[in-house]
């Protein structure tokens, strides 16, 4: 008797096929109704393998990420400054501090320094200033035999050096928004034009140094304190260059505005 070799698959035509049922091995289905409890293992490798392999993926991605140019930049260096006033004026309310009748003093201001600081930061700096008085400068002041003196800039200014630190506390783009604080001394030099009406009617006018100027006030000053408090917006001109625009308190007046250009001559790294 020959034995019939076995089907590897059921035939076509069978009515009944054999299912294997369920069972616990591996990646076996559970029963209807039923629902396998994972190992501790799985449980683990699902729901803290994946995540924290994903948080070192995206680590990776980002240190890989090349820092852009304009960060690049953001480093500290010396540089060049100058800085230019059209217009500064001392309040006429400052007056009663010297008994003046009359107080209209105003003038102009340069500055030319060495800073150090970033494109996208702060600065500091060291500037050499020149405060000129304008020729329509005039100051009255009664004395106490009751003439009046008047004085009249001719060719008077303020010299000095003055350290300076602008501090920026908001930025939008290539703009900075700060404030620039300074202080320093400065030498009072030249000459004004001295006039002297007393009770009599009688005009006297006499060349009179500039230092000279707070005596007739009863007041001697040698060295002229330098002091400047200014809300700034500064914008960043290229890749080195920022240039500011600032106004505020200026000793001895207040300025409306100023321009600041800075050139910082680091290189890039």
């Amino acid at each position: 008797m020959t034995a019939r070799p076995i089907a590897r698959y059921a035939a076509p035509n069978e009515s009944v096929v054999p299912v294997v049922r369920p069972h616990n091995g591996l990646r076996a289905r559970s029963a209807p109704g039923q629902q396998r409890e994972p190992a501790e293992g799985d449980r683990t490798g699902y729901q803290w393998q994946r995540p924290w392999l994903v948080i070192v993926l995206v680590l990776a991605c980002l240190a890989a990420v090349p820092r852009p140019a304009l960060a690049q930049l953001d480093n500290p260096s010396w540089g060049i400054t100058g800085s230019f006033a059209p217009l500064w004026k001392v309040p006429e309310q400052l007056g009663e501090l010297f008994d003046a009748e009359t107080l209209d003093i105003r003038g102009y201001e340069l500055r030319l320094g060495l800073v150090r600081g970033t494109t996208f930061g702060g600065e500091w700096g060291v500037t050499l200033v020149h405060k000129r008085l304008s020729k329509e400068s005039t100051v009255a002041i009664r004395e106490s035999s009751g003439g009046v003196i008047s004085v009249v800039a001719d060719d008077a200014e303020w010299l000095g050096v003055e350290l300076h630190r602008f501090f920026a506390f908001a930025r939008v783009g290539r703009a900075q928004i700060g404030v620039n604080l300074g202080g320093g001394l400065a030498q009072m030099r030249g000459f004004l034009t001295g006039s002297v009406s007393t009770t009599d009617g009688a005009d006297v006018e006499a060349p009179i140094a500039f230092n000279e100027l707070f005596e007739l006030a009863g007041r001697e000053i040698d060295i002229f304190p330098l002091a400047r408090a200014e809300l700034a917006v500064a914008a960043l001109v290229g890749d080195r260059v920022k240039v500011r625009v600032g106004g505020g308190f200026n000793m001895p007046g207040i300025q409306l505005a100023s321009v600041t250009v800075s050139w910082l001559l680091g290189t890039d790294r």
